[in-house]
């Protein structure tokens, strides 16, 4: 429980950092972009918001990173925080670590925690405090090595690696071949001890039936529990959360709420570059008309679907509207999405453009952000975060459907940063 507590106060003072970056001022080692290759020689905190990020160097304090692909080999004195799709990571961290990303693979040396939460995730490198790992796929090399303590929740876990201290794994398929030196707790489906394995602690298997222990695995006393994996097995757990649907991975609110937020600004950063005038249009429309903007998105969305229904089904009258209707079909979750996304583009821009003149891109990517990090930090609170969520997709479906029916213009000075 208590390293889930500091993952999400480590969470809140990203908003709250990235909350100060966005303001406008221009500060050194805050880097916003596009595709970025950086060189880094900083002292202070660095924060990267970009498509594709390519890092090396020295960083003095803490590196706070959102982006879609991020490489970093790095030197960092402080902590290091990542949110991406892609996420490798070397060189040498002297803080805590927290990633959470698609595809994560760690090589670098770490002399904190680790707490990291992928679909697939490689470890290859070493970490000096305790770790937390969370994936449907977690792969141990032989060269890692955990000297704390470890908690592994997975579908799938290959261990090939070195584990100093207490280890407890819940798993649906484990595979050791490395090497446990502490306490062993297994929960799985299917446990196999390959002949390379070195446990020297006391292990416990639950598991449906004994584990497959090879010739010449070295294994302690060992204590077989009959379990039955398919009716009670249980994955909640302090750091990660996982669902028995057909023995699947699902990965806990926090990880939902991280993955469509980041999707939420993708897309608002595409949309953002594509029709900036557009943008500007709707966040002007919601300054111009806030109250209207809410009531008439709640209007709008219990009317969509009799819409939709309505043209669809005129569309298969004819033999050139039926690809129509199924293009309106697939299109309809999109334009859902994009309400979402223009939510948090017009409360970003109320909260964080003073003016009220239309924002470059710079601010615009920055307040969306913030707005967007805030409302999923909400999101996870049980029906709180389902009624500002609605609310806010209320206000960019209003907002989205005044602008396309007005005719006032954005106020200019579109090339502002």
């Amino acid at each position: 429980m208590i390293k889930s507590l500091k993952r999400h106060l480590h969470s809140l003072l990203v908003a709250g950092f990235l909350c100060g970056a966005a303001s406008g001022a221009a500060q050194a080692g805050q880097y916003i972009g596009g595709d970025l290759n950086l060189s880094f020689d900083e002292n202070d905190d660095v924060l990267v918001l970009a498509a594709d990020v390519v890092g090396e160097g020295r960083i003095g304090g803490d590196l706070t990173v959102f982006a879609a692909d991020v490489r970093m080999n790095v030197t960092v004195d402080g902590e290091v925080q990542i949110v991406a799709a892609d996420i490798e990571l070397d060189g040498s961290i002297q803080g805590e670590v927290g990633l959470a990303g698609a595809d994560i693979r760690v090589g670098a040396d770490l002399f904190g925690d680790l707490d990291a939460a992928g679909a697939d995730l490689t470890l290859n490198g070493t970490v000096a405090g305790d770790a937390a790992l969370a994936g449907s796929t977690v792969i141990l090399t032989p060269e890692a090595v955990i000297s704390g303590e470890t908690e592994i929740g997975a579908r799938e876990l290959y261990m090939e690696g070195r584990l100093v201290q207490a280890v407890e794994i819940h798993a649906r398929d484990v595979v050791i071949s490395g090497t446990v030196e502490g306490p062993l707790d297994i929960r799985a489906r299917d446990v196999v001890f390959e002949s390379s394995a070195v446990i020297t602690g006391p292990v416990t298997v639950r598991s449906p039936k004994p584990p497959h222990v090879a010739e010449g695995a070295q294994i302690g006393e060992l204590d077989y529990q009959q379990y039955d994996f398919d009716d009670e097995f249980d994955f909640n757990h302090p750091d990660v959360n996982f669902g028995i649907d057909d023995f699947g991975f699902a990965p806990s609110p926090w990880a939902l709420s991280g993955v469509f937020t980041a999707s939420a600004f993708l897309l608002g950063l595409l949309v953002s570059l594509a029709s900036p005038k557009g943008v500007a249009s709707i966040a002007s429309a919601f300054r111009r008309k806030p109250w209207v903007s809410g009531l008439l998105g709640l209007v709008v969305l219990a009317v969509l679907p009799i819409l939709t229904i309505t043209l669809f089904v005129l569309l298969l009258a004819t033999v050139i509207g039926i690809p129509l209707a199924f293009l309106l079909i697939f299109a309809l979750p999109i334009v859902l999405f994009l309400s979402y996304v223009f939510g948090g583009v017009v409360v970003g821009d109320l909260l964080l453009n003073r003016t009220g003149e239309a924002a470059g891109f710079g601010l615009r990517a920055g307040s969306l952000l913030v707005a967007l990090l805030v409302l999923g930090l909400l999101s996870v609170i049980p029906f709180l975060g389902w009624l500002i969520s609605m609310i806010v997709f209320c206000i960019g479906l209003g907002a989205w459907t005044i602008a396309l029916f007005s005719r006032t213009k954005p106020t200019p000075n579109m090339d502002a940063v």
